[in-house]
């Protein structure tokens, strides 16, 4: 199973939007605020297109269960963010943290479940688990 929370925020002050450490804190931050596991950093690209009002900053944090990604747009007063993730998270903290680091109670929330065939369990096999595990280990000692 697989778990997609897709936000929009209207009314945003559109200095925020335009704060560039201020959009890679609240993506280097949101894994840990529903309770996910970050593995890499923050890519945060400043986007220019064919029309400038179109014009922000996307980014994307990698997480273990799968990204959580992020695109402000000043001109509109718009972020839109979606945590896509196979484990359950709190849609509530989710929403709480872009409510407070965006300053707005103007939210869109739109939730779906996907991948409801897929052959992932729920927690690994302890067998396969443990053999992955070790040959892990092995990997990093030859690092």
């Amino acid at each position: 199973m697989l778990v997609h929370l897709m936000l929009e925020l209207y009314g945003c002050d559109r200095e925020l939007l335009s704060n560039e450490a201020l959009i890679r804190r609240a993506l280097d931050e949101y894994p840990a605020r529903v309770d996910m596991e970050k593995v890499s950093p923050v890519h945060l690209y400043d986007i220019e297109t064919s029309n400038p009002l179109d014009a922000g900053l996307s980014g994307f944090v990698v997480i273990a269960q799968s990204h959580i990604s992020m695109h402000a747009w000043p001109e509109y007063g718009e972020v839109d963010i979606d945590i896509c993730s196979c484990k359950e998270f709190s849609q509530e903290e989710a929403i709480s943290f872009a409510k407070q680091i965006f300053q707005t109670d103007d939210v869109e929330a739109h939730f779906v479940v996907r991948g409801n065939r897929s052959l992932r369990p729920e927690s690994p096999d302890p067998v396969r688990y443990e053999a992955a595990m070790a040959q892990r280990r092995t990997r990093l000692a030859v690092r």
